[in-house]
């Protein structure tokens, strides 16, 4: 797999076991603080990049740890196996998405988020760019939807 072009880009885990191409711009780009998202990435937040699930195709083992998130849905954090890099959230609520960790992607360039859900539980250090929404909880729209 190559790097991005204008339609196209790609990524992958730290050990090169998974590697993946999406077709096209995103369709989002977001940041996520809930706990669960600052457990999983480590940090203060999750960077979400959202495509069409069908604009990404993914080569090598995921793992998947699924969990409930709100009673009804399910939500889905794929991870290689063998170094254990977050590389991609599904979600029940928007079957039609699949949100790829910004971290994963080569090119990092095209990472400008717009919006963060979850603020309420955001670390208070933390202050973002002018220009990023900041919404208390997870709004329908944001992400997905």
């Amino acid at each position: 797999m190559t790097r991005s072009t204008a339609n196209s880009g790609t990524g992958g885990c730290l050990c090169g076991a998974v590697r993946y191409r999406y077709e096209g711009e995103p369709t989002t780009i977001g940041l996520c603080q809930c706990e669960r998202c600052q457990r999983q990435s480590g940090s203060a937040f999750l960077i979400g990049v959202i495509f069409p699930k069908h604009a990404v195709t993914i080569e090598g083992p995921l793992a998947v740890y699924e969990a409930a998130v709100d009673g009804t849905n399910r939500l889905q954090r794929h991870f290689c196996p063998t170094c254990g890099s977050a590389v991609s959230i599904t979600l029940d609520r928007y079957p039609d998405i699949r949100s790829m960790m910004g971290g994963t992607l080569d090119d990092k360039s095209i990472i400008k988020p717009t919006f963060s859900v979850w603020c309420s539980a955001g670390q208070p250090w933390l202050t973002l760019p002018e220009g990023v929404a900041c919404f208390a909880d997870y709004p329908d729209g944001t992400f997905g939807g």
